[in-house]
């Protein structure tokens, strides 16, 4: 239900290496810090962009991306070029996309059902139905609130973290600790995510070993 590293490295790398590196290289020849950052935006609005000719799709984490990227330049340019706005651009998208995790919770299944079921299913629709059974199995609709839950809890918490330093912090120095306090909380969720889901599948598996009758479908044939 988790994106793969061979998917997420690429991401990564563009998404935050080259911007800080673009930053860098731009800052001296442009009049601000904000034309720099909308500037070196380039990079993760590439990235998109290829993802959606490769895949034929938009990637959730693509759409997520675009969506801070559009809130970020709007923001700067409706406050006359504040590249505060910019800087906190990606806090305020993940605070905001732990919020809905959280919001998500009161709902019938949680978001992160939703998202692990695009990644699975690829727009296969066996394979779609095939994860829509899960959800009957036990224990699974608890390990998907939990899983989203965490999710929630530590994205807020980064979100708060990386606001902080947009405000307290040189640009510079901002571009040099934000990508790696970002990442570094996602690549934690997503390793115990990755791990969390695999036990838990171990026993589900075990569970319906010992009682098939649990198994979604199950007719006692």
């Amino acid at each position: 239900m988790v994106p793969s590293a061979r998917t997420l490295v690429p991401q990564i790398l563009v998404a935050g290496v080259l911007p800080l590196i673009g930053y860098v290289l731009l800052r001296p020849h442009v009049a601000s810090d904000w034309v720099a950052l909308a500037l070196v935006m380039v990079f993760p609005v590439a990235e998109i962009v290829f993802e959606r000719v490769r895949n034929g799709r938009f990637e959730p984490i693509g759409i997520i991306a675009l969506v801070g990227i559009t809130l970020g330049l709007i923001g700067a340019i409706a406050f006359h070029g504040n590249a505060t706005l910019l800087k906190v651009r990606d806090g305020l998208l993940t605070g905001a996309f732990g919020a809905i995790c959280l919001l998500s919770l009161l709902g019938r299944r949680p978001l992160m059902f939703y998202l692990g079921r695009s990644f699975a299913s690829e727009d296969n629709p066996s394979a779609r139905a095939d994860f829509d059974q899960m959800w009957q199995l036990p224990t699974v609709p608890r390990r998907f609130r939990f899983i989203t839950a965490l999710w929630g809890v530590c994205l807020v918490g980064e979100a708060i973290v990386r606001t902080i330093l947009a405000i307290s912090v040189s640009t510079t120095l901002f571009l040099v600790v934000s990508p790696i306090v970002g990442w570094g909380v996602i690549a934690a969720l997503l390793w115990y995510t990755a791990v969390f889901s695999r036990t838990r599948t171990e026993r589900v598996l075990a569970i319906v070993e010992a009682d098939p009758t649990l198994a979604p479908g199950f007719d006692g044939g």
